[in-house]
C-alpha cells in the first residue's frame, strides 16, 4: 500500500538467485514491479509494469549485488516517501494541506510507529509506549497482519494481537492491561487525523489482575540505607531525603531548576505531566527537610537544574532512571534490600495520612482526590480506617 491510495507489488529481481554466491553476472538483470493508480482508466487500469535493466556492465558479483539493492531501497524511499507516480512520471508529494498526515491505507504498524511520535507526553509515557510497540510488532508480523492497512484492522485483530503477545511472552494482566491503554492512545490520535473512523480497543475490556501491596522498608532497613549512603553515596542520600519528603513524583524531580525553590516561603515548583496535561504546582518544603534543599542548591545557578549529573547542580537535566539505577546497585544489591525507591513515596504518604490525615497526604502528592492516595499510597489508611470505626461508641437503645 501506497500514499494517495496506489500500491504496487513486490519489487523482485531476474534472476530468481540474484542474491545467491553462485549468481551468474553473464544473464542480463532487471527489477521490475506493477504500479495501481486507482485513479487512472484506459491504458493503465490495470496497472503499469515497471522495470529497470543496466546492471549487466557491471561484471562483479558482489558490487552488482550491492547496485540492485540500493536500487531496490531507492525506489521504495521514492514510492513511498515522496508518492512517487510512475503513470503520470513524476513526484506528487504528500501536501502538508492533505486530508490525512497518516494515510489510511498506511500499513498498520508503520501508522503506529508514525503516530507515537506525534504523541505528546512524559518521557516514560513515550518510552513506555516506543517498548509497547516491540512487543506489537513481534505479535503483528506472527499474525500476518503487520501490513494490513490502518484503516482494515478491527477489533478481532486487536483482540488477536493481544492475545498473541500473552502466547509468546507468557501470560501478564498488568502487561496486556498496558499495551492495550497505550494502543488506546495511539488510537485516539489516529481518529483525530481522520486515519480511522472507529478506536477498535475501546470495546475491549481490561483483564483483572491481582493488585500486590508495594513493599515498604522497615524502620531497621531505613536506619541501615540511611547510615550506608551517607557515608558512601552523600549525594544519593541528600536527594533520597529531599524526595521522601517531598511528595513528587520522579520525573518531576529532575526537571527542578534552581529558580523553581523558594527558601524563603519554603515552597518549590513541580511541572506534572500525565497524557497531554501539563499543569506547574507549588509544593510545600517541610520544615524537616529545609536543611536538605539549602545544601542541594548550594552554588547553583537560577538556571541550573538542581539534580544535575552526580545528582548535584548543573546545566542538563538527567532522566530519572539514573536514580533508580543508582538505588539498585548502592541500595538492592549491596545492602540486600527489597524495596524499590519509589517505596519512599508511598511510605511517606502513608505516614502523612496517619499523622495528619488521607486528605493532606492526597495534597502532598498534588492528586486531585483522595481515591488514587488510599488505592496506591496510603495502604494502610483502610486498616486506620478499621481502627476509627471501632470506636465509634453509639448505641441501639
Amino acid at each position: 500500500m501506497l500514499p494517495l491510495g496506489c500500491s504496487c507489488t513486490p519489487l523482485k529481481v531476474s534472476p530468481k538467485n540474484w542474491e545467491s554466491k553462485n549468481a551468474s553476472t553473464k544473464k542480463n538483470w532487471f527489477v521490475f514491479y506493477r504500479f495501481y493508480d486507482p485513479t487512472c482508466k484506459g491504458k493503465f487500469k490495470n496497472g503499469k509494469l515497471v522495470i529497470f535493466k543496466g546492471f549487466n556492465k557491471i561484471k562483479d558479483l558482489s558490487t552488482r549485488q550491492t547496485e540492485v539493492r540500493h536500487l531496490i531501497d531507492k525506489e521504495l524511499t521514492r514510492l513511498k516517501e515522496s508518492a512517487y507516480n510512475p503513470i503520470l512520471g513524476k513526484e506528487i508529494g504528500i501536501s502538508l494541506d492533505s486530508n490525512y498526515n497518516i494515510e489510511p491505507s498506511t500499513p498498520f504498524i508503520e501508522a503506529l510507529n508514525l503516530v507515537a511520535k506525534r504523541i505528546k507526553a512524559a518521557p516514560s509515557t513515550t518510552r513506555d509506549i516506543k517498548s509497547s510497540l516491540k512487543f506489537i510488532t513481534t505479535a503483528a508480523i506472527q499474525l500476518r497482519c503487520s501490513d494490513l492497512p490502518i484503516n482494515s484492522i478491527s477489533r478481532k485483530h486487536i483482540k488477536q494481537l493481544l492475545s498473541q503477545i500473552d502466547i509468546y511472552f507468557g501470560e501478564s494482566n498488568h502487561r496486556y492491561n498496558k499495551i492495550r491503554s497505550y494502543l488506546m492512545i495511539l488510537y485516539k490520535e489516529l481518529i483525530e487525523l481522520e486515519t480511522v473512523e472507529v478506536n477498535p480497543i475501546r470495546d475491549i475490556s481490561k483483564k483483572k489482575g491481582v493488585q500486590k501491596l508495594r513493599l515498604l522498608p522497615s524502620v531497621e532497613t531505613r536506619q541501615l540505607i540511611d547510615k550506608y549512603l551517607k557515608e558512601h553515596q552523600y549525594r544519593l542520600w541528600l536527594f533520597m531525603h529531599i524526595f521522601f519528603h517531598s511528595g513528587a513524583r520522579l520525573t518531576e524531580m529532575m526537571h527542578i531548576q534552581r529558580k523553581h525553590v523558594d527558601l524563603g516561603k519554603q515552597s518549590f515548583i513541580v511541572t506534572i505531566k500525565k497524557g497531554s496535561m501539563h499543569k506547574q504546582v507549588e509544593k510545600p518544603i517541610k520544615n524537616n527537610a529545609l536543611s536538605f534543599w539549602i545544601e542541594a542548591i548550594e552554588n547553583a545557578s537560577l538556571d541550573d537544574y538542581v539534580f544535575s549529573k552526580g545528582l548535584k547542580p548543573g546545566i542538563t537535566s538527567i532522566k530519572s532512571f539514573q536514580v533508580t539505577k543508582r538505588w539498585n546497585l548502592h541500595v538492592k544489591k549491596k545492602l540486600g534490600v527489597k524495596e524499590d525507591f519509589y517505596s519512599l513515596k508511598h511510605l511517606n504518604l502513608d505516614e502523612t495520612a496517619s499523622i495528619l490525615n488521607i486528605k493532606d497526604a492526597a495534597a502532598m502528592a498534588s492528586h486531585t482526590s483522595t481515591n488514587v492516595t488510599v488505592k496506591h499510597y496510603a495502604i494502610n489508611e483502610k486498616s486506620r480506617q478499621n481502627e476509627r470505626l471501632k470506636q465509634v461508641n453509639n448505641k441501639f437503645a
